[in-house]
């Protein structure tokens, strides 16, 4: 009994030690991001593994993003990506989601804590040019508000440009991952409704507190920025704070035919700014 259990163990272990073995390969030959990998025969060979095995370890370091295959040219080294830490977070919100929204809660903290840390850095340091270019980020999203438009682009953009001066390439991917992973799951959030020009105001103030020097006012102003996001992130089961609750007449015909995705005619996806009056907030 014994001796079927240590094989049973050691077939399910083999997986992992031939990822494990590909992987020291890689560093241990100095490969960079890009090169090309031995062909399957050879490369087998090498580690002393079947070809089998050899083929179910590279499918999960493909996942990961340590290898990547290209059709009818080989095997090559990944470069590096969040893509799997995006992709595990976005799914273990989803499911989170059936209950409450604390996991999406603390990602926003962590990013406050981290751009906080950040944007404290900045000022005084920053250049003209840099600014400029912050503001012209600013302006598109104001274009884009007063038409009653959601701007995740510019949103986007406004954070990774914000900390480039930094030098830390790093952090602002690992920045960039948790605002994809709230992009991915954002039609599953409940947001009180806000009107896009108060996002886009949020933005230039932090722009202004820096263009002025103020390490102070440019933390604050990133911070009310996602304490605002905080508070207006509704659990699932949460009523919207407009007093609808409290109602103790029925709906009216309008009401209920808004409220009821099939009767609307959607798929149940909240609709733009301009068609109810207000918009998801942007992160």
């Amino acid at each position: 009994m014994v001796a079927s259990s240590s094989i049973a163990i050691r077939r399910e272990a083999l997986p992992d030690i031939v990822q494990s073995r590909i992987m020291r390969y890689i560093i241990e030959r100095g490969c960079r991001p890009g090169d090309p990998l031995p062909g399957e025969a050879e490369l087998a060979k090498a580690l002393g593994v079947s070809r089998s095995s050899l083929r179910e370890a590279m499918k999960v370091l493909q996942t990961l993003g340590v290898v990547a295959t290209v059709h009818g040219r080989g095997t090559f080294v990944g470069r590096f990506s969040f893509e799997p830490l995006v992709d595990g977070l976005a799914f273990g919100i989803r499911i989170d989601l059936r209950q409450n929204v604390q996991t999406v809660r603390e990602l926003l903290e962590i990013r406050m804590i981290l751009e906080s840390a950040l944007v404290a850095r900045l000022a005084g340091k920053c250049q003209p040019e840099h600014l400029d270019e912050l503001r012209r980020i600013v302006a598109a999203m104001d274009a884009r508000a007063a038409k009653g438009e959601e701007f995740p682009e510019e949103d986007r953009a406004f954070h990774e440009v914000l900390y480039r001066p930094i030098g830390n390439t790093l952090v602002v991917q690992l920045l960039q991952a948790f605002w994809d992973v709230i992009m991915l799951v954002r039609d599953d959030l409940q947001f009180e409704d806000v009107p896009p020009t108060i996002t886009a105001e949020n933005h230039r103030r932090i722009v202004e507190a820096l263009a002025a020097g103020d390490a102070a006012g440019a933390v604050a102003a990133l911070t009310a920025h996602f304490d605002g996001v905080q508070r207006r992130l509704r659990d699932p089961a949460s009523p919207p704070s407009s007093g609808d609750n409290e109602r103790s007449d029925p709906p009216t015909e309008k009401e209920t035919r808004s409220r009821d995705p099939a009767r609307r005619g959607t798929t149940g996806k909240r609709r733009s700014w301009q068609e109810k009056g207000g918009k998801r907030q942007q992160g």
